[in-house]
């Protein structure tokens, strides 16, 4: 068990490293933004050190930016509605305390919907609570106090934003390249494992080797649109290649689902499926490809490997239609025949896929 623990003692090591730094940004943020705010002389600065640490609370700069949208929004438009219920209301313990009541159990109810709603419930019981125990001369001492509340909170938020974009920042867009180059890789190791179980007499295969992998490569467009969303302001990303990445990854997975299908279909006899050669010049083919869709140096150009992908089709069509015209298919069983053609058709759709990809890529 230890083993498989710390089996990537290297991997390890980076998520500590990248955690200690967090943690470095986080308090050089949060001691960033109570300085300026004491320079420029806020009484309020304790609200530009809570909207910086819940800003800080994610690690990627997307979803910094992201948490620092909705926190200044939200903050925003529940200091505007404190400073309205100030100046219409007034003071009293009795009024206060019903406010109270009902401003917080509107958080609550709208929390359903999300964080966003108990924020903006949050700043407006903020602004009452200490706006009426709070020395404001009239309307124009409760609108400046909402002010200030919505400028430290904007100055929290640049704070966040500015120290995970500048030091050390951790971009979800290169994370999203790292993950799907991993899957590509993992479903080159399946695609080779699920080719040879075919051709070594149908062995079947479980279908928890796909456990996990269908829905990270289903996750990759949620967080491509983030980085395109967001990322993509600051930083630049070959969005393209991404999307291609992500489209082609994805297309694999069902198509290698298909083939796990189609080899666990029949338990009967084993046979010899008579273009074993085709079938695993084909799969290799794939297999450069996929690689390619993850390396950033391939071995081979992107011209080379299409070509290649089509010449291992066309060996394999041609040997099917060598076996068809001598009648080489008339003796296997006709469930046989049907796997045979639909593991190749599965194998033919998936190389055309990965053409058309690499052909993106080479013209993007």
């Amino acid at each position: 068990m230890a083993d498989s623990i710390f089996s990537d003692s290297k991997g390890m090591h980076g998520l500590l490293f990248m955690h200690m730094r967090h943690a470095f940004k986080t308090g050089l943020a949060a001691a960033l933004a109570y300085g300026i705010s004491s320079l420029l002389g806020s009484r309020f600065g304790l609200w530009a050190v809570i909207s910086t640490l819940i800003v800080m609370q994610g690690i990627s700069v997307a979803d910094s930016i992201q948490a620092s949208l909705s926190r200044f929004t939200m903050m925003s438009l529940g200091a505007l509605a404190g400073m309205l219920i100030l100046i219409i209301s007034p003071p009293h313990d009795a009024l206060l305390t019903a406010e109270v009541f009902c401003i917080c159990a509107l958080g609550a109810y709208l929390g359903r919907y999300g964080n966003r709603f108990t924020l903006a419930t949050t700043a407006v019981c903020i602004v009452l609570l200490v706006g009426q125990y709070s020395e404001l001369d009239g309307i124009r001492g409760s609108v400046m106090f909402g002010l200030t509340l919505s400028l430290e909170v904007l100055l929290g938020v640049l704070c966040a934003v500015g120290v995970t974009a500048l030091l050390w920042p951790v971009r979800l867009g290169d994370t999203l390249r790292e993950d799907i180059a991993a899957q590509c890789e993992k479903c080159a190791a399946l695609l080779d494992t699920v080719t040879t179980a075919y051709l070594d007499h149908q062995n079947h295969l479980p279908y928890h080797e796909f456990d996990g992998l269908n829905l990270q490569t289903h996750g990759n467009r949620e967080r491509l649109d983030i980085v395109r969303r967001l990322e993509s302001h600051l930083y630049h990303y070959a969005l393209q290649g991404l999307e291609v990445r992500a489209r082609a990854v994805e297309q694999c997975v069902e198509s290698m689902r298909a083939l796990l299908d189609v080899l666990n279909e029949y338990d009967e006899a084993p046979f010899d499926p008579l273009m074993a050669r085709e079938l695993r010049a084909l799969a290799d083919a794939l297999i450069l490809a996929l690689r390619r869709l993850g390396a950033r140096r391939p071995p081979l150009t992107d011209q080379d490997l299409a070509a290649g992908l089509t010449e291992a089709v066309n060996q394999a069509e041609a040997r099917l239609e060598s076996l068809r015209d001598n009648n080489a298919l008339r003796p296997l069983p006709l469930h046989r025949v049907l796997q045979l053609y639909t593991f190749y058709q599965n194998l033919r759709h998936l190389a055309e896929k990965l053409r058309l990809a690499l052909n993106e890529l080479k013209n993007g």
